[in-house]
């Protein structure tokens, strides 16, 4: 990064500023007074304004995509697939805050903030997240009940869930499921444990953050009451 640019984003001044800082030769960069403006630097020099060292402020981006199908949740992949971060265009090294399966569509959230990513994946931190569910057939009322209490499938007990019919037709139905554990595959294992396998599966809200008409394969920049919405979540983390 340019010196002129590290003091900008170190909340000095502005960038022309800081260049006039610069060539008054305000500027040091660890034990060297420097006049230049092409001069790099790097988060290992030590950088000071009238020997106040400066501190580079971090701002943190926040982004939503609505993943397609096809595209892993990963920040890479090992068999060259298309991943989310690809989707996105921003020099920030961003990560997945949790995951959709390669074949489920829909919202995820991607952040470059450590801290906020590991507080909203805590177990103890139980955000309601919404599915669309298009399965095979249509359950009754005794298989929607069973979902409602929480099922047990082998030695996997899941919690109970939110559910209800949104449509129906002759051989499958839409469904909208809430859930808040975020455990492995957990609608699919849910829907086949009640005999109504998924035959398609969209997350269209993570607490209140909604997808909205976001278009698939698409993205956008979190506004600051969304970000400050998930960090309220978190407190208690």
């Amino acid at each position: 990064m340019r010196l002129q640019k590290f003091m900008a984003h170190s909340g000095v001044a502005s960038r022309r500023k800081c260049e006039q800082l610069i060539a008054e030769g305000r500027v040091k960069v660890n034990d060297e007074i420097v006049t230049e403006m092409g001069r790099i630097v790097t988060s290992k020099d030590r950088v000071y304004v009238d020997s106040k060292r400066l501190r580079l402020i971090k701002n943190h981006s926040y982004y939503i995509l609505n993943k397609p199908m096809g595209v892993v949740s990963t920040v890479s992949d090992e068999k060259k697939r298309v991943t989310v971060v690809d989707l996105i265009e921003s020099e920030d090294r961003l990560y997945p805050v949790g995951r959709l399966d390669i074949d489920t569509t829909g919202l995820i959230i991607l952040t470059d903030d450590g801290e906020l990513t590991n507080k909203l994946m805590h177990p103890s931190n139980v955000v309601e997240k919404t599915y669309i569910a298009t399965v095979d057939g249509t359950p009754n009322k005794t298989e929607l009940d069973m979902l409602r209490v929480g099922i047990k499938v082998g030695k996997e007990k899941f919690a109970p869930a939110k559910v209800k019919v949104l449509k129906k037709f002759d051989s499958d139905s839409i469904l909208e499921i809430k859930i808040h554990e975020g455990k492995n595959h957990e609608v699919k294992i849910m829907c086949e444990r009640i005999g109504h396998p998924v035959k398609k599966l969209k997350r269209v809200k993570i607490g209140n953050l909604e997808l909205g008409d976001l278009r698939i394969g698409n993205y956008r920049r979190l506004d600051e009451e969304e970000v400050e919405y998930l960090k309220e979540l978190t407190k208690k983390c």
